[in-house]
């Protein structure tokens, strides 16, 4: 989506904007034990309706990345 192609429908109708769901301030991500606030980029088909958010504070996601468990591949 990022690319400005939807991963589902492969159409090139997709528009992004900062912070497309929730308040401005962003969405919350727990770290440790605590819940912090963090910067989103989201990004809608608009033919389909499909729908991504990114997280986009690097320091959130590299915390995030140590301490959550991670998936396994299957």
């Amino acid at each position: 989506m990022r690319n400005g192609k939807c991963s589902k429908c492969g159409s090139a109708t997709v528009v992004s904007q900062p912070y497309g769901i929730g308040p401005k301030e962003g969405v919350c991500l727990q770290v440790g034990v605590l819940f912090q606030q963090v910067d989103t980029m989201s990004f809608l088909c608009t033919t389909c309706g499909y729908y991504e958010i990114y997280i986009t504070d690097a320091k959130k996601l590299s915390a995030a990345a140590q301490q959550w468990p991670k998936v396994p591949v299957t």
